[in-house]
């Protein structure tokens, strides 16, 4: 919705389009008395619940009527610490809301969504006002979360705000079934409001507003409203908010190619005739006409309707999501439908008060039951109604008569079995409530710690079905502001918010139907927090995520110079373990070079072992050429004998030769 100030809505804000056919105040009153009486016993039920929270002592008689035992108004309050126990665990285990990507391409698309989002919920104290309605829906059975936009300090975007509706400050449509609210056919809201406050709420009708006077409660409606009991009532307005389900004129584009069909939704900064231009760019589209479920608002101050039209996060959905515990639609009577863990235990801790109570007039008694005396013996018989402050009884008698005379009844025994019921009962809060002693932390008995661990285990299992509730609550919430955040803040506004330009997919509707989906993930402080914890989950992992990565998503003082000491000691390693390597490689070139000496001496070693070699055959080579020269010499030296000695001679020197001869000598050893 633009700003009040644009002047869009004339009339005093209302939209002339929607007077034309409807009595707004007829409509506002026939919604009224057709789903008063069934609310109205929703909230006496709930008024009853939330005395029962607090201990209201006047509230036994009220309830269960007057008996003996609840004259003394005593209030042993046992339920606010199941219920403490129940909320403080949502508060510890908070969640955030978050998209996910439906596909890989939409990661940063997501990431936009998420920071905005975030700063959302940092902005307006989101999980604070979660966690008070979430304990309202325990205690009573159902409130409402309510988001609504606040132009005080941003005029064009506007901020957006959450607020909790207790069970007492709304009347909603009593057939309604879903808690998404998609069949809901009303709401209506009341508050009250200062002139000044009414002024801030309506800036563009302040004028008007300066010569209203403020008339309290005239109408009588909402009656178990906190503020009724205020005497300065008459000082405030009644600011009410009425949203009702009806239909608009859309147009739906669709592309029988693809079988894609999306709304075409009109932007003030868009150019004229962008539908036109794009028809004529893609002539396959076809433009179909259609009545659209919506969502409208009337607004009624001191009784007089100043705006009507669309509701002010100008999305189709109602500004409100229901945080409930235990719903059962099918049940006739309407004031059990909803219910709290409190509406269960109402009748345990009555009883468990009558117990105290009993047990307290007995110890009472014990201290004095009563005596048996003369009508003489005594002055003033209101002696025995005495209490005995530590001094004992002062029971004056009449001169002639003995104690002897007066007789005490004795006082009658506490019974064990009345301290075994007393226990019994209160045995029996914690077991309806479905919060056991390890979740309370009263667990006495000598057991081991795994088995603690399961019985907490079996504990949270009875109570899964509201946290399962409240997530849903969570995740309808979030595409709630999902959606405000895309019709109402300015390209410059998220711009701002992200530090850079935000993904041109962001203000489209397509990309919230078919690219991200909202869940809820871990709950930390800030969005740098939560990436804080998934980059350590995943360095446990094993994934290599980068030390300088995690410092600059951690939350810490100083970071800037943290950062810079860890870039200079990983300079400082790293001259390091430069300097090592060079080590490192002097000694590798010392290794090589004595590595080569060694081979060089090996082979000259080799060298000389083929010399020796070639010495010992040369040698052998001569001793040979010795031999035949002897022999030579033998036969020259044989000339001057005669030729039958020659003959002779040389057949023994033939026969000496076969004799010498390698081939000959083989045989000889080889026999």
């Amino acid at each position: 919705m633009p700003s009040y100030e644009s002047g869009e809505y004339s009339l005093g804000y209302i939209d002339p389009s929607d007077v034309q056919a409807k009595d707004l105040k007829q409509m506002q009153d026939w919604f009224y008395q057709s789903h008063y009486t069934t609310n109205s016993t929703y909230w006496l039920q709930g008024a009853i619940d939330k005395r029962f929270k607090v201990g209201d002592q006047q509230l036994n008689n009220q309830v269960y009527g007057q008996t003996s035992q609840t004259v003394q108004k005593y209030f042993f309050n046992l339920i606010r610490r199941h219920i403490n126990m129940i909320c403080g665990f949502q508060r510890k285990n908070r969640k955030s809301t978050v998209t996910m990507p439906l596909q890989d391409n939409d990661d940063p698309l997501a990431d936009d969504y998420n920071k905005v989002m975030r700063w959302c919920d940092d902005r307006d104290g989101f999980q604070e006002y979660l966690s008070q309605s979430f304990e309202g829906a325990c205690d009573t059975g159902e409130t409402l979360i309510h988001l609504y936009p606040d132009y005080t300090f941003d005029p064009i975007s506007g901020d957006l705000f959450t607020d909790a509706v207790a069970w007492n400050n709304y009347l909603i449509d009593q057939y309604t079934r879903k808690q998404d609210l998609s069949d809901c056919n009303g709401i209506w809201r009341r508050r009250w409001t200062s002139k000044q406050m009414a002024k801030m709420l309506l800036p563009g009708y302040s004028k008007e507003i300066e010569k209203m006077k403020p008339g309290g409660m005239k109408d009588g409606r909402f009656p178990l409203q906190a503020e009724l009991q205020n005497v300065a009532i008459n000082n405030l307005f009644t600011y009410d908010e009425f949203y009702y389900r009806t239909s608009r004129p859309g147009k739906i584009i669709l592309d029988p190619m693809s079988g894609e069909a999306v709304e075409w939704e009109e932007d003030e900064t868009e150019e004229k005739g962008m539908m036109e231009r794009v028809l004529t760019e893609q002539p396959w589209l076809k433009v179909k006409e259609v009545q659209i479920p919506t969502v409208k608002l009337v607004i009624s101050l001191g009784g007089k309707i100043v705006y009507h039209g669309k509701n002010l996060l100008g999305i189709d959905e109602y500004p409100f999501v229901p945080c409930q515990t235990y719903v059962d639609q099918d049940i006739q009577a309407y004031a059990w439908r909803k219910q709290g863990i409190i509406r269960n235990l109402r009748d345990s801790q009555w009883l468990y008060n009558l117990r105290k109570v009993i047990e307290l007039q007995i110890l009472q008694s014990s201290l004095n039951a009563g005596w048996i005396y003369p009508v003489d013996v005594v002055p003033d018989p209101k002696c025995f109604r005495q209490s005995s402050g530590g001094d004992g009884f002062l029971i004056p008698l009449k001169a002639g008569h003995l104690p002897n005379e007066i007789q005490r009844i004795e006082p009658v025994s506490i019974p064990q079995s009345l301290l075994e019921l007393s226990n019994s009962l209160s045995e029996d809060i914690t077991k309806i409530s479905g919060v056991n002693e390890e979740l309370l932390g009263a667990a006495t008995d000598d057991k081991s710690g795994i088995l603690s661990m399961l019985r907490q285990g079996a504990g949270l299992t009875t109570l899964q079905t509201i946290f399962d509730k409240l997530d849903y609550t969570q995740r309808l919430y979030g595409k709630i502001r999902l959606q405000a955040i895309r019709k109402n803040f300015s390209k410059g506004k998220i711009r701002n918010i992200l530090g850079h330009d935000a993904d041109p997919r962001f203000f489209t509707s397509h990309s919230q139907k078919y690219a991200v989906a909202v869940e809820e993930g871990n709950y930390s402080t800030t969005q740098k927090q939560m990436e804080l914890q998934q980059l350590l989950h995943f360095k446990q992992l094993g994934m290599a995520i980068a030390d300088k990565s995690i410092l600059r998503a951690a939350f810490i003082t100083n970071k800037r110079q943290v950062i810079a000491d860890m870039e200079e000691q990983n300079q400082q390693q790293m001259q390091q373990q430069q300097a090592q390597a060079e080590q490192q490689a002097q000694v590798d070139q010392s290794k090589i070079a004595a590595s080569m000496a060694k081979a060089q001496l090996d082979q000259a070693k080799i060298a000389e072992t083929y010399a020796k070699v070639d010495d010992l055959e040369a040698n052998a080579e001569h001793k040979k050429a010795q031999t035949e020269f002897d022999l030579v010499k033998s036969m020259l030296e044989l000339e001057s004998m005669d030729l039958d000695m020659i003959h002779r001679s040389y057949e023994i020197a033939m026969a000496i030769k076969g004799q010498n001869s390698p081939e000959q000598q083989q045989p000889a050893m080889a026999g």
